[in-house]
Protein backbone atom coordinates (compact mmCIF):
# COMPACT_ATOMS: atom_id res chain seq x y z
CA UNK A 1 0.00 0.00 0.00
CA UNK A 2 1.39 3.45 -1.17
CA UNK A 3 1.25 6.27 1.48
CA UNK A 4 0.67 9.57 -0.23
CA UNK A 5 2.06 12.66 0.39
CA UNK A 6 -0.51 15.09 -0.78
CA UNK A 7 -1.03 18.57 0.51
CA UNK A 8 -3.73 19.21 3.11
CA UNK A 9 -6.92 18.55 1.48
CA UNK A 10 -9.91 21.77 1.18
CA UNK A 11 -12.11 19.60 3.75
CA UNK A 12 -11.23 17.05 6.72
CA UNK A 13 -14.14 16.12 8.20
CA UNK A 14 -15.99 19.29 9.20
CA UNK A 15 -12.44 21.46 8.55
CA UNK A 16 -11.99 23.56 6.35
CA UNK A 17 -8.85 25.46 5.08
CA UNK A 18 -9.25 28.32 7.37
CA UNK A 19 -9.11 32.25 6.59
CA UNK A 20 -8.38 34.48 8.58
CA UNK A 21 -11.97 36.88 8.77
CA UNK A 22 -12.50 40.58 10.11
CA UNK A 23 -15.13 38.41 12.46
CA UNK A 24 -12.32 36.42 13.70
CA UNK A 25 -9.61 39.01 14.07
CA UNK A 26 -12.27 41.85 16.26
CA UNK A 27 -11.69 38.24 18.71
CA UNK A 28 -8.77 39.65 19.74
CA UNK A 29 -9.27 42.11 22.34
CA UNK A 30 -5.80 42.40 24.91
CA UNK A 31 -3.63 41.02 22.44
CA UNK A 32 -2.32 38.36 25.38
CA UNK A 33 -1.08 35.23 23.59
CA UNK A 34 -1.69 32.17 25.43
CA UNK A 35 0.21 28.70 24.98
CA UNK A 36 -2.12 25.44 25.74
CA UNK A 37 0.54 23.14 25.57
CA UNK A 38 2.06 21.22 28.13
CA UNK A 39 6.04 20.60 28.00
CA UNK A 40 6.86 16.89 26.60
CA UNK A 41 9.54 14.92 28.93
CA UNK A 42 9.78 11.77 30.65
CA UNK A 43 8.22 12.96 33.12
CA UNK A 44 5.16 12.96 30.93
CA UNK A 45 2.01 10.87 31.68
CA UNK A 46 0.99 8.14 28.57
CA UNK A 47 -1.58 5.74 28.81
CA UNK A 48 -2.01 2.07 28.35
CA UNK A 49 -2.49 1.91 24.40
CA UNK A 50 0.36 5.08 23.50
CA UNK A 51 4.17 4.05 25.04
CA UNK A 52 6.22 6.97 26.80
CA UNK A 53 8.53 9.64 25.86
CA UNK A 54 12.55 8.65 25.73
CA UNK A 55 14.74 10.95 24.43
CA UNK A 56 19.24 9.87 23.51
CA UNK A 57 21.89 12.49 22.39
CA UNK A 58 22.69 11.49 18.94
CA UNK A 59 25.56 14.28 17.86
CA UNK A 60 27.19 16.32 21.03
CA UNK A 61 28.83 19.22 20.29
CA UNK A 62 32.50 17.91 20.81
CA UNK A 63 32.09 15.07 18.06
CA UNK A 64 31.15 17.47 15.25
CA UNK A 65 33.33 16.38 12.14
CA UNK A 66 33.18 19.36 10.19
CA UNK A 67 36.11 20.78 11.92
CA UNK A 68 37.40 24.19 13.04
CA UNK A 69 35.17 25.53 15.68
CA UNK A 70 31.65 24.71 14.54
CA UNK A 71 30.04 22.62 16.81
CA UNK A 72 26.65 21.25 17.11
CA UNK A 73 24.33 18.64 18.42
CA UNK A 74 20.87 16.49 18.16
CA UNK A 75 19.11 13.94 19.43
CA UNK A 76 16.82 10.84 18.83
CA UNK A 77 13.46 11.02 20.10
CA UNK A 78 11.05 7.85 20.50
CA UNK A 79 7.51 8.74 21.59
CA UNK A 80 3.87 8.42 20.56
CA UNK A 81 1.93 10.69 18.11
CA UNK A 82 -0.56 10.88 21.23
CA UNK A 83 2.34 12.60 23.18
CA UNK A 84 1.04 15.51 25.71
CA UNK A 85 -0.71 18.23 24.12
CA UNK A 86 -1.78 16.16 20.51
CA UNK A 87 -4.78 16.99 18.25
CA UNK A 88 -6.29 13.39 17.00
CA UNK A 89 -6.82 12.04 13.39
CA UNK A 90 -9.97 11.16 11.17
CA UNK A 91 -7.98 7.50 11.16
CA UNK A 92 -7.83 7.18 14.96
CA UNK A 93 -11.30 5.85 15.58
CA UNK A 94 -13.25 3.02 14.16
CA UNK A 95 -16.65 1.64 14.84
CA UNK A 96 -17.34 -2.21 14.15
CA UNK A 97 -20.30 -2.51 12.06
CA UNK A 98 -21.31 -5.98 10.69
CA UNK A 99 -17.89 -6.80 12.10
CA UNK A 100 -15.55 -4.70 9.78
CA UNK A 101 -14.11 -1.56 11.95
CA UNK A 102 -15.52 1.69 9.96
CA UNK A 103 -13.57 5.12 9.61
CA UNK A 104 -14.81 8.13 9.32
CA UNK A 105 -16.84 8.24 5.86
CA UNK A 106 -17.46 4.49 6.04
CA UNK A 107 -13.75 3.70 4.90
CA UNK A 108 -12.94 0.34 6.09
CA UNK A 109 -10.11 0.36 8.56
CA UNK A 110 -8.29 -2.81 7.49
CA UNK A 111 -8.06 -1.64 3.23
CA UNK A 112 -6.34 1.73 4.22
CA UNK A 113 -3.93 0.52 7.32
CA UNK A 114 -0.35 -0.70 7.37
CA UNK A 115 2.73 -0.89 9.23
CA UNK A 116 3.56 1.97 7.69
CA UNK A 117 0.81 3.79 8.86
CA UNK A 118 -2.73 4.71 6.60
CA UNK A 119 -3.00 5.59 2.75
CA UNK A 120 -6.60 7.92 3.83
CA UNK A 121 -7.65 10.31 6.89
CA UNK A 122 -3.45 10.44 7.96
CA UNK A 123 -3.54 13.33 9.98
CA UNK A 124 -1.33 15.13 7.53
CA UNK A 125 -4.76 15.81 5.13
CA UNK A 126 -5.44 18.01 8.08
CA UNK A 127 -5.76 22.07 7.33
CA UNK A 128 -4.07 24.58 9.39
CA UNK A 129 -7.18 25.59 12.31
CA UNK A 130 -7.60 29.08 12.90
CA UNK A 131 -11.11 29.32 14.30
CA UNK A 132 -13.45 30.78 17.70
CA UNK A 133 -12.21 29.22 20.69
CA UNK A 134 -14.47 29.13 24.05
CA UNK A 135 -12.86 27.93 27.43
CA UNK A 136 -16.09 26.19 29.31
CA UNK A 137 -14.60 26.03 32.53
CA UNK A 138 -16.91 23.27 34.56
CA UNK A 139 -15.28 23.43 37.73
CA UNK A 140 -15.39 27.42 38.31
CA UNK A 141 -19.52 27.03 37.16
CA UNK A 142 -19.32 24.33 40.19
CA UNK A 143 -17.70 26.15 42.59
CA UNK A 144 -14.98 23.38 42.62
CA UNK A 145 -11.45 23.38 42.37
CA UNK A 146 -11.50 19.86 40.13
CA UNK A 147 -14.65 17.69 39.30
CA UNK A 148 -14.27 14.22 41.05
CA UNK A 149 -12.93 11.11 39.53
CA UNK A 150 -14.71 10.12 36.58
CA UNK A 151 -17.44 12.72 36.60
CA UNK A 152 -19.69 12.72 33.62
CA UNK A 153 -19.83 16.25 32.18
CA UNK A 154 -23.46 16.82 30.85
CA UNK A 155 -25.29 19.02 28.47
CA UNK A 156 -26.53 20.92 31.51
CA UNK A 157 -23.04 21.34 32.77
CA UNK A 158 -21.37 22.62 29.32
CA UNK A 159 -25.15 24.67 28.86
CA UNK A 160 -24.39 26.14 32.72
CA UNK A 161 -20.87 26.61 31.98
CA UNK A 162 -21.60 29.26 28.86
CA UNK A 163 -24.49 31.10 30.88
CA UNK A 164 -22.05 31.89 33.44
CA UNK A 165 -19.55 33.00 30.80
CA UNK A 166 -21.69 34.91 28.64
CA UNK A 167 -20.76 32.70 25.46
CA UNK A 168 -22.66 30.67 22.77
CA UNK A 169 -21.98 28.11 21.02
CA UNK A 170 -21.82 28.96 17.62
CA UNK A 171 -21.19 26.58 14.51
CA UNK A 172 -17.00 26.34 13.76
CA UNK A 173 -16.31 26.65 17.01
CA UNK A 174 -13.50 24.78 19.10
CA UNK A 175 -14.87 24.30 22.62
CA UNK A 176 -12.16 23.43 25.06
CA UNK A 177 -13.90 21.81 28.35
CA UNK A 178 -11.89 22.39 31.78
CA UNK A 179 -12.06 19.98 34.50
CA UNK A 180 -9.32 20.53 36.62
CA UNK A 181 -7.56 17.00 36.03
CA UNK A 182 -4.46 18.73 34.70
CA UNK A 183 -3.48 18.94 38.65
CA UNK A 184 -2.76 15.29 38.59
CA UNK A 185 -0.85 14.62 35.44
CA UNK A 186 2.90 14.62 37.31
CA UNK A 187 1.18 13.90 41.10
CA UNK A 188 -1.06 11.35 40.05
CA UNK A 189 0.08 9.77 37.00
CA UNK A 190 -2.23 6.59 37.14
CA UNK A 191 -5.09 8.79 38.52
CA UNK A 192 -4.55 11.25 35.35
CA UNK A 193 -4.71 8.41 33.01
CA UNK A 194 -7.60 6.16 34.20
CA UNK A 195 -10.67 8.04 36.09
CA UNK A 196 -10.48 11.38 33.93
CA UNK A 197 -14.05 13.37 34.37
CA UNK A 198 -15.16 14.39 31.02
CA UNK A 199 -18.01 14.49 28.75
CA UNK A 200 -20.60 11.76 28.02
CA UNK A 201 -21.39 10.78 25.02
CA UNK A 202 -25.00 12.56 25.25
CA UNK A 203 -23.00 15.36 25.82
CA UNK A 204 -20.51 15.06 22.84
CA UNK A 205 -24.00 14.40 20.86
CA UNK A 206 -25.13 18.00 21.88
CA UNK A 207 -21.71 19.89 21.08
CA UNK A 208 -21.54 18.01 17.88
CA UNK A 209 -25.35 19.06 16.93
CA UNK A 210 -24.00 22.84 17.49
CA UNK A 211 -21.92 22.60 14.93
CA UNK A 212 -18.45 22.94 16.57
CA UNK A 213 -15.80 22.15 14.00
CA UNK A 214 -13.37 20.43 17.13
CA UNK A 215 -13.39 20.21 20.82
CA UNK A 216 -10.48 19.22 23.40
CA UNK A 217 -10.17 18.87 27.29
CA UNK A 218 -7.29 19.05 29.57
CA UNK A 219 -7.46 15.14 30.47
CA UNK A 220 -5.86 12.43 28.83
CA UNK A 221 -9.35 11.16 27.50
CA UNK A 222 -10.88 13.88 26.84
CA UNK A 223 -14.47 11.94 27.35
CA UNK A 224 -15.40 10.37 31.00
CA UNK A 225 -13.56 7.28 31.65
CA UNK A 226 -13.36 4.95 32.33
CA UNK A 227 -15.93 3.93 29.30
CA UNK A 228 -16.35 1.93 26.20
CA UNK A 229 -15.35 5.60 24.54
CA UNK A 230 -18.63 6.32 22.68
CA UNK A 231 -18.19 10.04 22.92
CA UNK A 232 -14.78 9.37 20.61
CA UNK A 233 -17.31 7.27 18.00
CA UNK A 234 -19.81 9.87 18.07
CA UNK A 235 -17.31 12.89 17.20
CA UNK A 236 -14.55 11.42 15.11
CA UNK A 237 -15.97 8.28 13.45
CA UNK A 238 -19.87 9.15 12.76
CA UNK A 239 -19.24 13.33 12.63
CA UNK A 240 -15.51 14.04 10.85
CA UNK A 241 -14.66 16.06 14.36
CA UNK A 242 -11.34 15.92 16.18
CA UNK A 243 -10.33 15.78 19.51
CA UNK A 244 -7.31 17.44 21.29
CA UNK A 245 -6.06 16.26 24.48
CA UNK A 246 -4.54 17.15 27.29
CA UNK A 247 -5.01 20.88 26.40
CA UNK A 248 -3.02 23.69 28.96
CA UNK A 249 -6.27 25.80 30.30
CA UNK A 250 -5.42 27.03 33.31
CA UNK A 251 -3.81 30.44 32.60
CA UNK A 252 -7.16 30.94 30.26
CA UNK A 253 -9.24 30.42 33.19
CA UNK A 254 -7.23 32.46 35.61
CA UNK A 255 -7.92 35.16 33.53
CA UNK A 256 -11.59 34.10 32.93
CA UNK A 257 -10.56 34.19 29.47
CA UNK A 258 -13.99 32.24 27.40
CA UNK A 259 -13.57 33.59 24.47
CA UNK A 260 -10.56 34.17 22.01
CA UNK A 261 -8.45 33.41 18.86
CA UNK A 262 -7.44 29.89 18.22
CA UNK A 263 -4.48 28.71 16.07
CA UNK A 264 -4.00 25.23 15.90
CA UNK A 265 -0.83 23.77 13.29
CA UNK A 266 -0.91 19.85 13.32
CA UNK A 267 2.71 18.34 12.60
CA UNK A 268 2.28 16.75 8.68
CA UNK A 269 2.91 13.41 9.78
CA UNK A 270 1.85 10.85 6.66
CA UNK A 271 -0.50 8.35 7.78
CA UNK A 272 -0.61 9.00 11.22
CA UNK A 273 -3.11 8.83 13.98
CA UNK A 274 -2.54 12.22 15.94
CA UNK A 275 -0.27 15.20 15.83
CA UNK A 276 1.29 16.82 19.01
CA UNK A 277 0.87 20.66 18.80
CA UNK A 278 0.78 23.92 20.40
CA UNK A 279 -2.38 25.50 20.14
CA UNK A 280 -2.49 29.38 20.72
CA UNK A 281 -5.25 31.58 22.17
CA UNK A 282 -4.94 35.09 21.74
CA UNK A 283 -7.54 36.94 23.76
Amino acid sequence: MTIQNDPPTNSYGVLSVPKLSAELLRLVKTGKVYDLSFPISSHTPYSGTTSPFSMRANQRHEDSPAGGSFGEATEILTMSSHTATHIEALCHVSEKIDGRPLLYGDIPAGEVQSEMGFSELGIERCPPIITRGLLLDVPRSKEVDVLPDSYGITEDDLEACCERANVDIQPGDCVLIRTGFSRYRYAERVRFATVGAGPTPEACCWLAEQGISLTGSDTMSYEQVPSPHDGHVELIRRRGILTIKQVNLEDLASDRVYEFLLFIIPLRLVGVTASPVTPIAIS
